[in-house]
């Protein structure tokens, strides 16, 4: 991607070494005038010495146009950025365009497994006004907490934690209940009310039948995840994922950022983004952006 601007910076260099020249040009003119009045007696001569007014008016002039430059090349690079982030943005759009349909059909044949799971998809997705990538980002953030939130509940399964033991329980029912698991919902469900009354012996009776559905709905939701691949996500090398709506929202927030100036950020959000393989003329195109940013910056 090649965003040449030199023709643009002479321009703007060229009109104000001209506007300089007229300033000289106006001073040296004036200085005759008042050097041949001296000269010819009109004035006397001790008047020349009023001409050292030129030196400071100099040094003035050749500091300003120094400074015009400098404030030239910056305006030029401004405008190199905002055609590049024009142009990108719309070449990075145009390759995304046959993502959102592929992906939405996808999902929702996957979704079939889920159903046949016991999973109620239909009724979630109602709640979230049939927002397929909404759903699966809570399938995301569900997968990354599912060990943790385990663990959390193993721990204060104690007679002095218990209140908190149903705080968590709390949560898990409301999480599971955005996604449908009607199972683990019941059975959280049961675990809060037994935890807020007191009863650690019914609690504890009963962690095994909570652990093992924990661990199903993982096994689930794990297996709907990877069926969808690269249509649900982005990964990059370390195995951080990335839905395409995130993804796509980041895109926007970089160029936004070149868009006002703001070349650091916009190349650091650039640089997480091309991490995740999502395709291979995107990740070229983003690579061409980091690599356009760098050299207008060493300009």
């Amino acid at each position: 991607m090649d965003y040449n601007t030199t023709q643009l910076l002479d321009e703007i260099r060229l009109l104000i070494n001209k506007a300089a020249l007229l300033w000289l040009t106006f001073i040296m003119s004036v200085s005759l005038l008042f050097t041949i009045l001296c000269l010819y007696g009109v004035l006397p001569l001790t008047a020349l010495w009023s001409l050292l007014w030129l030196i400071p008016i100099g040094i003035g002039l050749v500091f300003a146009v120094h400074f015009c430059h400098k404030k030239a090349k910056l305006l030029a690079k401004k405008q190199q950025i905002s055609i590049m982030a024009y142009h990108a943005k719309h070449v990075i759009e145009n390759l995304q365009q046959h993502f959102p349909d592929t992906y939405i059909s996808d999902c929702r044949i996957k979704m079939r497994y889920l159903v046949k799971k016991g999973i109620d998809v239909d009724a979630a997705l109602a709640r979230l006004d049939d927002n397929v990538e909404q759903y699966n980002e809570l399938v995301l953030s569900f997968l990354r907490e599912s060990d943790k939130r385990e663990d959390d509940l193993y721990d204060l399964m104690q007679a002095d934690t218990l209140m908190q033991y149903g705080t968590k329980a709390h949560l898990l029912r409301v999480k599971a209940n955005e996604l449908g698991i009607i199972n683990l919902t019941d059975t959280a469900f049961f675990h809060e009310i037994e935890a807020y009354a007191g009863g650690l012996d019914i609690v504890q009776d009963n962690w095994k039948k909570l652990s093992f559905e924990l661990d199903e709905t993982y096994d689930i939701l794990s297996e709907y995840i990877n069926s969808i691949g690269l249509k649900d996500n982005a990964v990059d090398k370390d195995g951080n994922c990335i839905t395409f709506k995130k993804w796509g929202e980041q895109l926007q927030e970089a160029f936004h950022a070149l868009e006002t100036y703001d070349t650091k950020r916009a190349k650091t959000i650039f640089s997480e983004l091309n991490k995740y393989q999502i395709d291979s003329d995107i990740t070229n195109t983003l690579q061409n952006i980091i690599t356009s940013i760098d050299d207008m910056m060493a300009v």
